[in-house]
């Protein structure tokens, strides 16, 4: 039992590096990029001292392997809160307090105490791993109220697997109950293997999804525009309505500023335009080269340019939400994105002109 358990950790530690050197290999990195490159680190690191509590333990490795889970959950949540666009606070680094206290306060604890040290330390990792997920749902469940949209690229997916990896989470939570209530009656031999085992399949899971849905490795530039072409290569549409649908919509945003609203959706557009959806993320996608989030966020940013321009009085956290965006970061990444420059940076140079 304790060489396959060696055996499954190298595993997973193995695939935590392939999937933290992909990332790595990303032409285009973003914020979420790298705290998940992190997390990927930290599952290395919990796995390989998993190998050296079989292979050569000593105080230190056991200490750490106790108190390394509670980064799993903050973790999780600084990524999912860079996915949903939500300003990271400084203060939050406090998540991080338990796995600094619990392991500096192991090496103190004497040998009398220990087995009870350790059974606290495992029902506060419990409480942990329920808090943050239920934590994250709950957040995932206001963001996609407050979208209430389709989103015409793969972002919907970056919700679901946000989702997915939270009830994960949940379930790996019960494993860990049942091997609470094992050490405290038989001892933890056999599900420290499970315990052990739960970890690699959250790995794979976290890296098969990351793949699957671009959040790990996204094929780039021309590649996506191969995949669209592909996807719309049997559609009905003529090359007469193709155009005829194009400039339509290219007019409602001329003549429309529906498009601030926050929960502008794909939806509201094809009532507005009197276009089939699927026909209007054809022409999006194929033909403008671009897709629904990104083509009615660079209208928004236009207009934000506009309003500087102007001399507006509103704060830029203020002229982000008068432009739709639903939190100041989505405002100044999707600006930046556009424009090369803050909103700041940019007013800055309007100002001196």
């Amino acid at each position: 039992m304790s060489n396959a358990l060696v055996i499954i950790f190298g595993i997973g530690a193995i695939q935590c590096i392939l999937f933290a050197l992909l990332i790595l290999l990303k032409k285009q990195r973003k914020s979420s990029d790298w705290v998940l490159f992190s997390w990927f680190i930290i599952f290395f690191v919990h796995l390989v001292l998993g190998i050296g509590k079989k292979t050569n333990p000593t105080q230190s490795i056991e200490i750490c392997i106790m108190t390394i889970g509670f980064l799993h959950g903050p973790l999780f949540l600084f990524y999912a809160k860079t996915i949903f666009t939500i300003p990271i606070k400084k203060v939050e680094v406090l998540h991080l307090f338990p796995f600094a206290f619990f392991t500096i306060l192991s090496f103190f604890i004497n040998e009398e105490k220990e087995q009870l040290w350790e059974i606290v330390i495992l029902i506060v990792k419990l409480i942990s791993l329920i808090f943050y997920p239920l934590y994250i749902l709950y957040v995932h469940h206001k963001k996609i109220t407050l979208l209430k949209t389709n989103i015409a690229d793969n972002s919907i997916w970056e919700f679901s697997w946000i989702r997915i990896i939270a009830f994960i989470f949940l379930v790996s939570t019960g494993v860990s109950m049942i091997r609470l209530a094992t050490e405290l009656i038989v001892g933890v031999t056999y599900f420290e293997f499970l315990d052990g085992l739960r970890y690699v399949i959250l790995i794979i899971v976290i890296g098969f999804y990351g793949l699957k849905y671009g959040m790990v490795y996204k094929p780039e530039g021309h590649l996506n525009m191969i995949a669209h072409d592909k996807k719309y290569k049997h559609s009905p549409l003529k090359n007469g309505e193709i155009n005829t649908f194009t400039n339509t919509i290219n007019r409602f945003f001329q003549d429309n500023d529906a498009y601030l609203l926050p929960d502008f959706s794909l939806t509201t557009l094809s009532e507005s335009v009197q276009i089939p959806k699927h026909h209007l993320s054809q022409i999006i996608n194929s033909e403008m080269h671009t897709t629904f989030y990104d083509l009615v966020n660079s209208k928004r940013v236009a207009y934000a340019v506009q309003r500087i321009q102007e001399g507006t009085n509103l704060t830029l956290e203020g002229l982000g939400y008068e432009c739709g965006f639903n939190s100041k970061s989505a405002f100044f990444s999707n600006f930046k994105k556009n424009i090369g420059k803050t909103p700041g940076q940019f007013k800055k140079e309007i100002s001196t002109d």
